[in-house]
């Protein structure tokens, strides 16, 4: 039986691995993440990167460290070639007596107004001086854009198993392979679990690839494929049931498209939402989704909440599947 369901699982793979919108739907989450990785300012954009020498001295090396990432170099002639690559980077000497900012010209604006009073600091004592500095979180632990986008991105891909469910299933029924099927020795169980096991196994490698390219190097990854896996039931019969209405691929992605609006109003519905209206979202699997991946990615999440999560998304999705067995048992017949 296993050998029969394997069979079905890597023909799917082989024929799909012919259309170019399969292979894009596989590394669809690697290009997303890439492209969220070049748009989210990186740490260094919140501080000032200096290049200096000798001339600076230990003293003032170690109060610039407090406020700003120094990379030494040799002499003014290596800081000037530092100071002319591309990344965003000012340098700093001593010549007669005087500190001199070397810079580009298109650096950080306001780059230079922070070295000067980082300098004036130290040189008057002014910064320190009966000045006491405090920190306050106010929840964020990771730049909003890229918190939220890869919330929205994570969500986004586990609808892509569903998309490879519907291709494969309207790419055999326009071969008329699905006749065929009905009268072969494989049963409708596991020709079923065969034509799933990629809505699963896809969504698990993109999601891992994807946060691992975002650098969430250090969260429970145990958790994210619980996640995962209990987030792709929801669009592997989402998926059946659109490939088996539809009779070309175009159509089917068409229909599936239509799963995007609820997805997009629980995502944005969980981000701005007050929490006196989120109860309003408590029927869609996609929140719990949200609320999951989002508290993952923080390293918030314990066991109990991503179990209690994935049940919720299991009971959704088996109220689904009690709704549109009878619609999957037919189209496959």
């Amino acid at each position: 039986m296993l050998k029969r369901i394997i069979a079905v699982m890597l023909r799917d793979l082989k024929s799909g691995l012919r259309d170019f919108i399969f292979i894009y739907i596989l590394i669809a989450p690697f290009i997303l993440a890439a492209v969220l990785n070049l748009i989210v300012p990186g740490m260094d954009a919140t501080t000032v990167n200096l290049a200096i020498d000798n001339s600076i001295s230990d003293e003032m090396v170690q109060y610039l460290e407090g406020y700003a990432n120094i990379e030494k170099v040799s002499n003014i002639e290596d800081i000037e070639k530092r100071v002319k690559k591309t990344d965003d980077v000012f340098g700093l000497i001593m010549e007669d007596k005087e500190y001199k900012i070397i810079q580009q010209g298109n650096e950080m604006e306001g780059g230079e107004v922070l070295i000067k009073t980082i300098i004036n600091g130290f040189e008057k004592n002014t910064i320190n001086n009966g000045i006491k500095v405090s920190i306050t979180d106010v929840g964020w632990k990771l730049h909003p854009l890229k918190l939220q986008g890869t919330n929205l991105l994570v969500v986004f891909t586990t609808v892509f198993g569903g998309m490879l469910i519907l291709m494969s299933l309207v790419e055999e029924k326009m071969s008329n392979t699905l006749s065929a099927i009905n009268v072969s020795a494989i049963s409708k169980y596991e020709y079923v679990v065969g034509k799933s096991l990629l809505g699963f196994l896809i969504p698990v490698i993109g999601i891992i690839g994807m946060l691992l390219i975002l650098g969430f190097t250090n969260i429970n990854y145990l958790m994210v494929i619980v996640f995962a896996l209990s987030s792709s039931c929801i669009s592997v019969i989402i998926g059946f049931v659109i490939g088996i209405m539809n009779d070309d691929v175009i159509g089917g992605i068409a229909s599936m498209k239509m799963i995007f609006l609820p997805l997009l109003g629980s995502v944005f519905g969980g981000m701005f939402l007050a929490d006196k209206w989120q109860p309003f979202l408590y029927w869609s699997p996609f929140y719990w989704m949200y609320k999951s991946v989002n508290s993952i990615i923080l390293n918030e999440a314990t066991w109990g909440y991503i179990l209690k999560n994935a049940g919720i998304i299991l009971g959704i999705t088996a109220i689904v599947f009690l709704l549109l067995n009878k619609r999957i048992r037919e189209g496959l017949n």
